[in-house]
């Protein structure tokens, strides 16, 4: 998610069943890239998350990355993170520093 591209009302539209934004990133964001894919194997979040940081160093922003509640706490610490939440659900803003940096944890998964 990113500010300065596109409509923030259009954007908050169709974000209105989600957490408000602003306060974890710090922008009131415009746009989002959705990185979807269908992962079974290890290597499928890997690269699922090694793209999607791949497209933020093209086109900036922050990624909303939903986690399991055990992985809260592994993510928390790691570099290029901006923000987590609990309340809906769990969830960790961050930077494709944090996105290479969680891949590379052991048992790395991204949520389904």
């Amino acid at each position: 998610m990113g500010p300065g591209i596109g409509d923030e009302s259009i954007f908050e539209a169709e974000q209105a069943d989600e957490v408000d934004q602003e306060p974890f990133i710090g922008v009131a964001p415009t746009h989002a890239v959705d990185v979807v894919a269908f992962c079974n194997r290890p290597v499928d979040h890997v690269v699922t998350a090694l793209l999607t940081a791949a497209v933020m160093d093209v086109v900036g922003g922050v990624v909303n990355a939903e986690l399991r509640e055990d992985q809260a706490p592994i993510v928390a610490d790691l570099p290029g993170v901006i923000a987590t939440m609990t309340d809906p659900r769990p969830a960790a803003y961050g930077s494709a520093e944090f996105l290479r940096a969680w891949a590379q944890q052991p048992g790395f998964r991204l949520l389904k």
